[in-house]
C-alpha cells in the first residue's frame, strides 16, 4: 500500500546524478491527512521536489528543513498542525497533525538503491531507522507489522510493500470499467481471458493481456500478498481455474462475481476438489461492497472499493466486520 516506487526510483536517479538530496517521510499523522504514513517526499539542494508529504499545506516548510539538512548533514524531525483553515485552501475537509522525518542521502547510499532492487523483485521491503542520527537498515527480522513509530525508541519502521497487482479473470464489460478505475488508483493490472477476440488491445488499450487459460497465465507469476484477484466471466470452465490456482496460495484478496445461488453453486464445485470451507471463506462473493450497484462501471466501483477495504485491514479484521 504504497507509492514509494514513483518516489524513491528517480530519487535513486538523481543520486547517480550526484545531486544533493534530503528525504522526507512521514512517521506519524493524527486527524485528517492527505498522505499516509510512510509518504514520502525527495528534495534536492535547489528545492526541486518528487512526491508530497501532504495537500499543499507543508511542503514550503519540508523544503526549506530539508535544504537545511542537505547543508548540515542532519536528519530532523518536524511536527506540523494543519489548522481547518489552512487545509480548507489546499482543498482538504479538515485540519489534523504530521510528524516528519527529514534525511540527508550520502551520495554513496546504497541502501537506496537496494530498496529500489528489492521493489522491482516485488519483495517487501522491512527497514528500521533511528531518527536521531538518520541511520538506516534493511531488516528482515522484523514481524508481520505495518510501518510506525515507536516514540521510546524514537525509532521508524519502515515497511514498503510491492505494488498492488491485480488480476482480472474475464474481459467482460465490468473489466473495462475495473481497469480504468484501477489505473487511477495505480494498481498494475493483468487481464486473463483465453478468447481473444474479448480480450483485445482495442478493448483494453492501457492493461497487460494474457491470452491463456487462467491457470497457464498465473502459473508465471510470482504472487504475493500484494496480488489480488477478481473472476468476472461466470463461466466456471474459466473462473473456477483462476480459484483453484491461488486459493492455497499467499495471496491477498480474491472476489468473483456471481449472487449468492451461484457461489453456492462455485463452492460445492470446489468441495468436491478437495477444497476445505475455511479455504473457500477467503473468497468474497457476492463480489464487491453493497452499494446497490446496477451498471458495469457502479459494480466496477463496489469491487475496486471492497479491494481497497481488504488492503487496508489485515484478513481476521476483515472478517470480524461482516
Amino acid at each position: 500500500m504504497n507509492d514509494v516506487d514513483d518516489i524513491l526510483t528517480p530519487t535513486s536517479l538523481w543520486l547517480k546524478q550526484k545531486r544533493r538530496i534530503a528525504l522526507a517521510t512521514v512517521i506519524s499523522t493524527w486527524g485528517s491527512s492527505p498522505r499516509p504514513v510512510g509518504g514520502q517526499m525527495a528534495i534536492d539542494e535547489n528545492g526541486e521536489i518528487i512526491g508530497s508529504v501532504s495537500g499543499g499545506c507543508i511542503e514550503g516548510s519540508v523544503i526549506s528543513e530539508g535544504i537545511n539538512s542537505i547543508n548540515d548533514g542532519k536528519s530532523r524531525i518536524k511536527d506540523y498542525g494543519i489548522s481547518n483553515d489552512m487545509a480548507w485552501e489546499v482543498g482538504l475537509a479538515c485540519g489534523g497533525e504530521l510528524k516528519v522525518l527529514i534525511q540527508p542521502l550520502n551520495l554513496e547510499d546504497e541502501i537506496i538503491y537496494s530498496i529500489v532492487d528489492s521493489i522491482k523483485k516485488r519483495e517487501v521491503v522491512k527497514l528500521k531507522i533511528d531518527c536521531s542520527t538518520g541511520y538506516r537498515k534493511i531488516d528482515n527480522t522484523i514481524g508481520n507489522q505495518i510501518s510506525h513509530f515507536d516514540k521510546s525508541k524514537n525509532e521508524f519502521i519502515h515497511i514498503i510493500d510491492p505494488k498492488p497487482r491485480l488480476f482480472i479473470i474475464g474481459a467482460v464489460h465490468i473489466a473495462q470499467a475495473l481497469v480504468s478505475l484501477a489505473e487511477v488508483a495505480d494498481y498494475e493490472m493483468i487481464l486473463i481471458d483465453p478468447r481473444d477476440h474479448f480480450a483485445t488491445k482495442n478493448r483494453f488499450p492501457n492493461c497487460k493481456i494474457i491470452n491463456e487459460w487462467p491457470d497457464e497465465a498465473l502459473s508465471k507469476f510470482h504472487l504475493d500478498k500484494s496480488s489480488h484477484l477478481v473472476t468476472l466471466t461466470h463461466d466456471p470452465k474459466i473462473d473456477d481455474l483462476a480459484l483453484i490456482y491461488c486459493i492455497k496460495k499467499n495471496f491477498g484478496y480474491i472476489g468473483s462475481l456471481g449472487s449468492k445461488k451461484t457461489h453456492s453453486k462455485r463452492c460445492e464445485r470446489l468441495l468436491e476438489k478437495g477444497f476445505n470451507n475455511d479455504e473457500l471463506s477467503k473468497i468474497h462473493a457476492p463480489i464487491g461492497l453493497d452499494i446497490k450497484a446496477k451498471t458495469p462501471a457502479e459494480i466496477a466501483t463496489s469491487i475496486l472499493a471492497e479491494i481497497i477495504n481488504y488492503r487496508r485491514m489485515n484478513h481476521d479484521e476483515w472478517k470480524k466486520c461482516q
